[in-house]
């Protein structure tokens, strides 16, 4: 212990004062805060009153112009229904016409129209049909008289359709006048729809705050108003009536007094109706609210300053407690750097002289790295491979890492063709890669092989070769491709695809390089698996055509229709093997197995499918069939996925529903052959459409249904005539034939001999 004090005081001398930096910091972080809350806080409160004034001004006008759209909506609602009423040609015409008792169809018909019109969720409170034909309509009864006084003011009041006040004993509120006909210069008749001011009101003051909420026409005439008593009163006494009128504003707010109290007068002004809507508020209100906002502020900077100084001395301990633990750290494990026993300004000092001695290591450590370069060059790949790295950038990357240089390079990326039928889960694919990238690397050695590496599910190798000759390169490519995939096969009994890019001589190039590779292995569609695939031998020589077989996808769908497994399974096979025939780019190869996927799902649809088979739970049957990379796969894809399981599913529909159309048709045919059968008969009796039946025997057996039906009665008549001893007249009259001469005609014709020579022929036979 006593050697090691010298060194302990050392330390603690040039050690920097201790609290320094915080104490700076607690200093800097209080004045940075409170200066500018102390003058942010008086703004504040001097500016309040008037802001605070302004913005329930604006707020005032701003919920009236939403109580004035709500007023509005419903009354151009109101206003839209009944015009559509009245417009409508049947009330037109009624209304210009002397309705009597024995009309009563059309009395109905007017009153169920105006039942429609009055909607209580609109306020409407009645509705009046009036006829200068001596008649009118009212709270759903129908009367004779005319109301002389009410629709002479009606008439004339209302040019076409025009929202009145209306106020008497019974009723307060307003009313909607329309003429019938709209566009007539004489009308014949007027529709009166009344709202309640009670309604509207409610409207007019929902959410709002203050005292006092109106509407009033353009004569200064209340219409609406919250108390109905005011309601056709005249606001023109009001003193901030006249300032109204004088602004040739339509919206806005101005301030007013009225018995030495102030007011804040909001309005606006209607397009629809040129109405105006005002709301008046004391001022004295807004000013206490003010007032009080003021206080809040203050109280609530004076809060924030108690806050900011606690939380400055918080942060700058937390913050310089760590910088203190590091310098100390430091101190134990690290050499002085302040030489001569020089005591440290702060904290901030003797951490920099850290820093020096860090970069002095920072230099030590990249010397060493130069020695574990494999990882840096797999890194230096692998922005090769995906083009990150500019052309300077590569060449020095290059001469760093003394990267062979060829007259030529070529790309191998490899790919797994299937996991299935083999010993290894989907889990382990990318053990597999990283233990065929160990196969590439060991049977293609160094120099030629430049390096090999994983890029997502491929197995990518960098080749050189100072071959000249094209031909010659490509053999040579393809020698070291098949000696990999022969020792995948041998080692981890998989089925490997290799793509070979064209060969280049920049390496800039090798992230196109890599693109080609991987688009030859698209052409296993076509070649099937464990192939080596040059991009030129595979690129078609004229232009990319798209083919696929309608007739052979139709013949699929019937087999499936007749639960023909074999049949369906031979025509699936035919399509594919004639989608690849044609030589073209494989995009449009998985374009037709796409059209055939889709051909399916519109035969399970127009089937009756109901999700059963092409399901939204199930992974997307699209993104299964882009994934596939072989015609096998995609042939087994086919079998397994969709064409077995759209066979039992028809299946099971066939034994739930009994038997099929075709199969009850055969049935009948079978035990009807000898009568005179026809296929309206049939329709007749299984109780469908001659057409129907038509369609689907020909759409399940492939043939007509006179053709079955001759067919049949064909192999009764074989029959008979080997087997009976029925004389040829008896067979022809019994198979329905118009005479023997007819059935001796027919039978040659399809067997080559007549019925009586095929019988000696039968008997000799036997």
């Amino acid at each position: 212990m006593i050697q090691w004090e010298p060194l302990n005081m050392l330390m603690e001398e040039a050690m920097p004062p201790r609290f320094s930096f915080f104490i700076k910091l607690m200093t800097f972080t209080t004045l940075i805060s409170t200066i500018p809350l102390l003058c942010l806080g008086m703004y504040a409160f001097f500016q309040s009153t008037s802001t605070v004034q302004n913005k329930v001004n604006e707020a005032n006008v701003f919920i009236l112009q939403q109580s004035q759209s709500r007023v509005e909506q419903i009354l151009k609602l109101i206003d839209q229904v009944s015009g559509r009423y009245a417009d409508t040609p049947f009330v037109a015409n009624a209304i210009a016409k002397r309705l009597e008792i024995e009309d009563f169809q059309d009395i109905d018909s007017l009153v169920k129209g105006l039942l429609g019109v009055q909607t209580y969720e609109l306020g409407v409170k009645d509705v009046e049909l009036h006829s200068r034909n001596d008649w009118y309509i009212k709270d759903g009864g129908f009367y004779f008289g005319t109301a002389v006084a009410k629709e002479a003011a009606s008439l004339n009041s209302a040019y076409n359709s025009r929202w009145v006040p209306n106020v008497d004993q019974a009723f307060a509120g307003i009313k909607l006048v329309k003429t019938i006909p709209s566009t007539a210069a004489e009308p014949k008749g007027y529709l009166t729809v009344r709202v309640s001011n009670t309604e509207l009101a409610k409207l007019l003051t929902g959410g709002f705050s203050t005292r006092e909420t109106m509407v009033v026409d353009d004569k200064m005439n209340i219409i609406i108003h919250s108390n109905a008593v005011r309601i056709g009163q005249s606001v023109l006494a009001e003193p901030w009536s006249k300032e109204l009128q004088a602004t040739g504003s339509t919206q806005g707010y101005i301030n007013s007094t009225s018995m030495g109290i102030p007011y804040s007068v909001s309005y606006n002004q209607s397009r629809y109706n040129n109405w105006i809507y005002v709301s008046v508020i004391p001022i004295e209100e807004a000013r206490k609210e003010s007032a009080s906002i003021g206080w809040a502020t203050l109280t609530a900077c004076l809060l924030l300053l108690l806050f900011t100084a606690l939380l400055s001395y918080w942060g700058s301990m937390r913050m310089s407690f760590p910088m203190r633990r590091l310098m100390e750290f430091t101190m134990r494990h690290s050499k002085l750097s302040i030489g001569g026993g020089a005591e440290a300004k702060d904290e901030w000092q003797w951490i920099g002289s850290q820093f020096a001695s860090l970069h002095q290591s920072k230099e030590q450590l990249e010397n060493q790295m130069k020695i574990q370069s494999g990882q840096l060059i797999d890194y230096f790949m692998l922005k090769l491979f995906q083009g990150e790295l500019y052309r300077s950038e590569l060449e020095e990357k290059a001469s760093q890492f003394q990267l062979p240089v060829w007259r030529r390079y070529a790309v191998l990326v490899l790919q797994i063709d299937t996991l299935e039928q083999t010993r290894y889960k989907a889990s382990e694919q990318d053990l597999l890669l990283f233990a065929i990238n160990n196969i590439a690397a060991e049977l293609i050695p160094p120099p030629q092989r430049i390096h090999a590496m994983l890029v997502g599910n491929y197995q990518v190798t960098l080749v050189g070769s100072s071959e000249e000759d094209h031909r010659a390169l490509l053999g040579e490519l393809s020698s070291l491709a098949e000696s990999v995939q022969r020792a995948v096969d041998e080692f981890l009994g998989l089925k490997a695809s290799i793509g070979i890019s064209r060969p280049y001589e920049l390496m800039y190039a090798t992230p196109q390089a890599l693109l080609e590779a991987k688009e030859a292995l698209q052409y296993r569609i076509r070649l099937g698996e464990k192939a080596i695939l040059h991009l030129d031998d595979l690129l078609p020589q004229q232009a990319s055509r798209h083919y696929y077989p309608h007739h052979l996808v139709s013949e699929l769908t019937q087999a499936i229709a007749l639960l023909d497994k074999e049949r369906a399974c031979e025509l699936l096979q035919q399509i594919i093997q004639e989608v690849i025939r044609v030589e073209t780019d494989p995009n449009l190869y998985r374009m037709s197995f796409a059209m055939l996927l889709t051909d399916l799902a519109r035969v399970m649809y127009d089937m009756g499918d109901t999700g059963e088979l092409f399901s939204q739970e199930h992974r997307n049957e699209y993104e299964q069939l882009f994934s596939l990379k072989t015609t096998q796969e995609v042939e087994g894809w086919f079998k397994t996925q969709i064409i077995h399981p759209m066979i039992e599913l028809t299946r099971k529909r066939h034994d739930s529903s009994g038997k099929s159309i075709s199969r009850s048709v055969m049935d009948l045919i079978h035990d009807n052959y000898d009568s005179d059968l026809t296929l309206d008969h049939c329709a007749m009796r299984m109780n469908y459409s001659t057409h129907y039946i038509r369609r689907m025997f020909r759409k399940e057996t492939g043939m007509n249904f006179s053709d079955y039906l001759a067919g049949f009665r064909h192999d009764m008549a074989k029959s008979w005539l080997s087997g009976t001893e029925m004389k040829i007249t008896e067979v022809a009259e019994r198979l329905q034939y118009t005479n023997e001469q007819n059935f001796i005609r027919h039978f040659r014709k399809l067997e080559g001999m007549t019925p009586g020579q095929y019988r000696e022929q039968k008997v000799k036979e036997q």
